[in-house]
Parts: C-alpha cells; structure tokens; sequence
C-alpha cells in the first residue's frame, strides 16, 4: 500500500503543476499568490478523483506488467536506456557535442571582430569563412586532414570486415600513405599555385571550359553528399541500438550539429573541431584496445593473433591471383587503393581547401608527411579493434545468434560489453565515433557549399558585396547540411556502411583522378576528348556496379568462427554453412562484371578514363591549346604566368574570380 500511495501522490502533484505551468499560467495571469495556490489544490484534487476514477476502467487494459510495458513504454521507449550504461557516458557524449558547437560559435565571434575591427590578420569576409584567411596553423589542418576521411567507415565497417572477411582491408586503408606522397609530389604544387577557393577552377585555367568544371562538380557532389548521407546513417544505426535512442534521433543530432557549427564558424571551426575529435578518436580506440586484451574472454595478445591465423584471416592480404574478378588481392589494393586514397588526399576539394588555407606551399607539403605515420597508426590500430572482436566472440558469433543482424553493429556490442565495467569509458567511445562522424560531415558541408558557389552561382550572381557573398555561402553550408541529413533517412537500402563507401565511391573516384592526370601527362588532351573519356568512364562504372548491387556474388563470403553451445551457454544459434564453392571469386553464375572486385573500382574507372581519353587525342585531331605548360606535370612548379593572370585572356572567369586575377598580376602583364 505504501508504494502504491508514493507512486500516486507524486504523479497527482506533478501533473498538477504540469497542467498549471504549461497551459493554464498563460490565460490567467496578474493573480495573487494565494489565488495561485488554490488553484493549484483545486487540480491535484481534481487529478486524483478523476484517477481513482479511470481506475475501475483499467480492467480491460490487461495485467499490471503488460500496461506499464507496453503502454507507457510506447511513449518513452526512445528514453530507455542499455542497463550496461552509465550517466557518466552519457555526460561524455554530449560534453563532446557541447565541444563541437563551442568551437563553431567561438571562431565565428572571432572571425566577426576581425573583420570588423581589423589587424594584420584580416581578410575578406568570404575568405576568412570559407578558406579561413589563409592563415591556418599547420597542426589543426594537419589533424584535420587525418580525420576528415576516417569516419564511422573506419570505426564501424572496417573492424567488422576484418572479423568476417580478414585483413585485406588494412592493406586498403595503409597504401593511403602512397597517395598522400603522390599528392604532395605531383598534385599540391599545381593546385597551389591557383590560390582558389575551389579546385575546379583547374580547368577554366587548363581549359577555358566551364562545361568541364561543372561537370566534374557534379560528380563530386554527387560522390560527397552521398558518403555524408551514409556516414551519418550507419554510426546512427548501429549507436541506438545500445544507447536506446530512436536511430532517427540519432541522424538528426548527428546531421544538425554538424550543419549548426560549420554553418556559424566556416573553415575555422572545422578545422578546430577536427582537430578536439582528432584527440577523441584516439583516446577512444586506444581504450577499447587496452581494455579489450585484458579482459578474459579475449585471452590476451597471443590468442588474439592466433585466431586470426589459424582462420586464414591474415592470408587474405597475400592473395596474389591477378584477375579482377575475385572479392580482393594484394594487387588490387595496391593500385585501387592508392587511386581510391588520391581521390580524397590529392584531387578533393576537401581536402585541397585545407591545403589552400596555410599560408605556404611548404606548409601543406609538410603536413602531409607529418600525417603519414599517424595515419598508418591510426588504421592500424582500428583494423586491430576487428581481430580483438573476432577473439571476444569467436566462440559465440553475434551474427550467429541474431543478438546482431547487422555486421556493423558487432565493434559498438564489443565495446559496450568490454568498456562498461567503467562508467564513462563506453561514452568516450561513443565520442570517438561520433567525432570521425562529425569531422566528414563538416568537412564535406563546407566543400560542397564551396563548389556549388565557385562553380556554378558565381556566374549568375556578379556584382555583389563582399558580406552577400559570405551569407550565401552560409546559407548553402546551412541547406547541404539538412539535404544530407534528409538523404540520410532513405541510406538503409544502399548495404552496409563499408560496401557503400568502397563500391559507389570507388565507381566515381577512379574517373576523377584519371581527368586529373589526363589534362596534367597529356598536354595535347583537349575539351572534347577530356570530356567525352570522363563522362563515359563514369557512365561505365556505374553500369558494372549496378551488376555487383543486383547480384551481390560475394554474399557467402565469411571467414569462419567456433559458435559453440559451451561459448554461448545456449543452443539457440545458427552456425553459417561453408559453401560447396570458392566464396572469394563469387557465385557461380554470376556476371564477369558483378564479379570485378568492388576494391578495384577506383582502379578500374582511372584506367578507362585514360584508354578512352589517350586514343581520342589523336582521333579528334583538335588544336592543342598553347601556353598551358605552367598546368601540367612538367611545369607544375612554373609560376602562373602574368599573362594568364590576367582576367581578359580567360573567357569563362566570373567578375569576383577577374578581381582575383588582376589583384596578382605584375604590373606590365596584361
């Protein structure tokens, strides 16, 4: 009788005041106090009769559990939370997001008086929220750049590509190091030089063609907003199914915070946040790994890497058969993964605007080698996450059992089953997760806003101020954000977040780098047969993607575990079937061209673009355009030359971008 009178007297008087507060305070107001007071008697009065009331209606309602589970539980069901979960993890959680949005909201009040009061810093409004003055020191860029392209693909997708499929992935990921090189040899030099807010500008000046440079826009936002719409929907999936929140909950705080700081602070507090996320991705993993090889179900380092031999999950790196019809081999990450890593180091507008926004060449050369090693660490130290799951659940597969239906879903069980004996340690995991989820999102905000600006409103929009052109920046910052956030609700059917991310990015990315290293090798490469090899190479791979989606002929590909009723404690588990096939080249019956290895994509689309691309030189016959050495490889560390400064040589340059020009030329150039 007591608990039932508590639970009573405390629900009567705080709907009472909930009634009062929230409805009636707002149409009798300037009473007095007693007034209020006697009102406030006359509700809890009149809530409990009508309580004891409803109470002989209860009857049909069913059993006492089934009402509060079921009834209340549909109102506050996304309010439940994991029993394994802390407050403490909760705190670290939004601490992290309360970061995020500090940051912003900090560089945009800086960047406000430095324009308003001036300084040796200042620069137009403009470049100081899109390119951040140019004045960026080279450690945040450089965590930047570290972050930028190592979202919840790298913490979510790849440990569980290790678990089921071996250590290939890790090979994919590393040869990035390669591409960062080639970058900061063959690519940044050239793209430095153009001191543009946008790369695309590279082929007004090789070209003199807008029709190229929208063109290539298109494909790359096209290859950025849908990676962004993923990578908010898979962290988000995989986050509400241990947080108990609802996964739309999830899309939105994810979506919105990022659009809300990138939108307030510009490049500045992109940059800056990247760089608090860069610290949080790496506490996080390091703990996960720490506490993981002490726990007794892992067993340790040794047992971690004997699993994994003795499942033939590192020999997936050694497989040397060299046809591209096969899951993956260590030629095709070599050469697809290194095309697949140039696409977001060397010829991204991601990244090229970071590289664009330090004061000196040297600086972004720099930074590159700076972040080589902890790169590799970096994915190293995640694809490792993979073998200590594949230790933790070895003999009782998750995947086995359906407490997970997802791959993805097999690292965050790990960590909240391993890390929640200390409260606050599973909630700086999450943060690690949600920051490498943030950092793309803010990252590909800002460049999406500054390629839709450069390459196709300028031309429509001339003429106008410095401060309208910095609110309509922001205005695209704030509109991509939601669009992303929107097309991250309708991301489910796409797969999984590695299969996303590795098949339709790499259909796209290796035509991107390949125009690139057309127009920079082939001198004599014109409008038409640029054109014409990039528009088909794409329009190819696209075509062979849609086979591998509609047939998926490696869908039996799994690497063994040991499911066993002594591991699990339970016989309610069904342990996956070996097939009568060799899983890695693909079901019998399916197309050669379902079967081309989704990792050499990338790899595949760049050597189209130039079988296509080279031929058509010399069968178009077009008139080689003069005066372009200063823009291929052989010239790239030429000077713009002053008479191609100047705006008046450049027919498709907008009035803002001739300004920019005529600010660099010599004084006798034109």
């Amino acid at each position: 009788m007591s608990a039932t009178m508590s639970t009573l007297s405390s629900g009567i008087n705080s709907l009472a005041a909930v009634i009062y507060e929230d409805f009636l305070q707002y149409r009798i107001q300037g009473i007095s106090d007693t007034t209020e007071t006697r009102i406030n008697k006359l509700l809890v009065l009149g809530i409990g009769i009508l309580s004891t009331l409803l109470a002989f209606c209860a009857e049909p309602l069913g059993g006492t559990l089934t009402v509060c589970v079921s009834v209340i539980g549909a109102f506050l069901g996304p309010m439940m939370v994991n029993s394994l979960i802390a407050w403490q993890d909760y705190t670290v959680f939004g601490f992290s997001l309360f970061l995020s949005v500090g940051t912003g909201i900090y560089h945009a009040i800086r960047s406000h008086y430095l324009i308003k009061h001036g300084g040796k810093d200042v620069t137009t409004a403009k470049e100081e929220y899109m390119m951040g003055g140019r004045k960026l020191p080279r450690l945040p860029v450089a965590l930047s750049l570290l972050t930028t392209f190592l979202s919840g693909i790298l913490m979510l997708g790849v440990p569980a590509e290790m678990f089921q499929r071996g250590a290939h992935i890790w090979l994919n990921f590393v040869i990035g190091v390669v591409s960062s090189i080639c970058t900061a040899v063959i690519f940044l030099p050239m793209f430095y030089k153009m001191k543009s807010t946008c790369l695309h500008e590279y082929f007004i000046y090789r070209y003199n063609s807008k029709l190229l440079r929208q063109t290539f826009s298109i494909i790359f936002l096209f290859f950025t907003i849908v990676y962004m719409a993923v990578v908010i929907y898979a962290p988000s999936v995989a986050m509400s199914s241990v947080l108990g929140i609802d996964k739309w909950a999830l899309i939105l705080i994810f979506g919105l915070t990022a659009t809300g700081y990138t939108t307030i602070g510009g490049l500045k507090a992109v940059v800056w946040t990247d760089s608090l996320q860069a610290v949080l991705m790496y506490a996080g993993v390091i703990v996960v790994i720490m506490k993981g090889l002490a726990h007794e179900r892992v067993g340790g380092l040794n047992r971690v890497l004997e699993i994994a031999w003795d499942t033939g999950r590192f020999d997936e790196i050694f497989r040397m058969n060299p046809t591209i019809a096969q899951y993956n081999s260590f030629w095709i990450n070599v050469f697809g993964g290194t095309i697949t890593w140039l696409a977001s180091f060397g010829v991204n507008q991601l990244a090229i605007q970071r590289y664009n926004s330090l004061p000196s060449l040297e600086d972004g050369k720099s930074i590159i080698y700076y972040t080589l090693i902890p790169f590799t660490i970096l994915c190293s130290i995640v694809t490792f996450v993979g073998f200590l799951v594949l230790a933790y659940f070895y003999n009782c597969n998750p995947l086995e059992t359906k407490a997970v239906t997802d791959k993805d879903h097999l690292t965050i069980l790990f960590a909240l089953e391993v890390l929640s004996s200390t409260p606050g340690l599973f909630g700086l995991y999450i943060a690690c997760i949600m920051s490498a989820t943030l950092s793309t999102l803010s990252s590909g905000i800002n460049s999406s806003a500054a390629a839709i600006y450069e390459d196709f409103l300028q031309y429509k929009i001339e003429k106008i101020s410095d401060n309208a052109e910095t609110r309509i920046n922001k205005s695209l910052v704030l509109g991509i954000g939601i669009f992303s956030t929107l097309l991250a609700f309708c991301a489910g059917p796409l797969g999984g977040t590695l299969t996303v991310c590795i098949s339709v990015m790499g259909a796209v990315s290796g035509p991107m780098v390949g125009i690139f290293v057309f127009a920079m090798f082939w001198p004599r490469a014109g409008i038409k047969s640029t054109f014409i090899s990039f528009v088909l190479s794409n329009f190819i791979m696209c075509i062979i993607y849609v086979f591998n989606y509609l047939e998926d002929p490696y869908s039996e590909l799994l690497l063994p575990t040991n499911t066993t009723t002594e591991g699990c404690g339970h016989s309610n588990f069904e342990v996956f079937k070996v097939p009568d096939y060799d899983a890695h080249f693909g079901k019998p019956g399916t197309t050669f061209f379902a079967r081309i290895s989704m990792y050499g994509y990338a790899g595949l689309g760049f050597v189209l673009m130039l079988f296509i691309g080279v031929p058509l030189i010399y069968l178009l016959k077009e008139k080689q355009l003069e005066n372009i050495e200063h823009l291929t490889f052989k010239g790239r560390r030429l000077p713009m030359p002053g008479k191609y400064r100047c705006s008046s040589k450049l027919k498709h340059v907008t009035s803002s971008e001739k300004q920019l020009l005529n600010t660099k030329v010599i004084a006798d150039a034109c």
